[in-house]
């Protein structure tokens, strides 16, 4: 028979062992045995290896454990974590962070084209743009209702405690009012 390099696998030879290959491969395997010499050390080695691991599973390996074992592994562990609990530490780890993000920042940004920088400054440009809109109209509420607090404790508070109480309830009325006649509005859009 000639020698097929696809038989020569440890794989084959570790079925055969086990029994558990089909009878046509099974004897195709046995006369190439006869042929390759690398195959017969192959099976020796793991006919060995087999023989010696059924004898490590016959005679169990027993390990004595001290009674108190978890407690002094405990108290061990215990005791070797005083450099991590120290701020000093913490401190280092924080700096190499920081030194290894900026180097993959620097590592990347020299990898980039410059079609890929501008890219990107054109998203941060626009998101930059989209949270100073945002905080631009909480600004401008926030400096209307002051404007509005300065005028109603001017107009209503001046003239008598009683007006000037009734007058906020009225406004917070009409603001809750507004508010709700806006959302139904909104919610009636969109079924349309």
């Amino acid at each position: 028979m000639p020698h097929h390099d696809h038989i020569c696998e440890p794989e084959h030879i570790a079925a055969y062992i086990e029994g558990d290959l089909e009878s046509s491969a099974r004897i195709a395997l046995e006369e190439h045995i006869q042929q390759c010499d690398r195959c017969v050390l192959e099976l020796q080695e793991q006919r060995r290896f087999m023989c010696e691991l059924d004898s490590a599973f016959r005679n169990p390996f027993e390990l004595a454990v001290p009674t108190n074992f978890a407690q002094v592994v405990a108290v061990h562990a215990a005791s070797d974590m005083r450099g991590v609990r120290n701020t000093a530490e913490h401190k280092r780890a924080l700096q190499f962070c920081i030194l290894l993000g900026l180097a993959a920042f620097i590592l990347l940004g020299a990898a980039a084209s410059k079609a890929e920088i501008a890219g990107a400054a054109s998203v941060v440009n626009k998101a930059a743009g989209v949270f100073g809109l945002i905080a631009r109209t909480i600004y401008e509420i926030g400096d209307g209702a002051a404007s509005m607090a300065r005028l109603l404790s001017r107009s209503l508070i001046t003239a008598s405690p009683i007006t000037g109480l009734v007058g906020v309830v009225f406004i917070a009325v009409a603001i809750g009012l507004l508010s709700l006649l806006i959302v139904r509005y909104h919610r009636t859009r969109v079924v349309d």
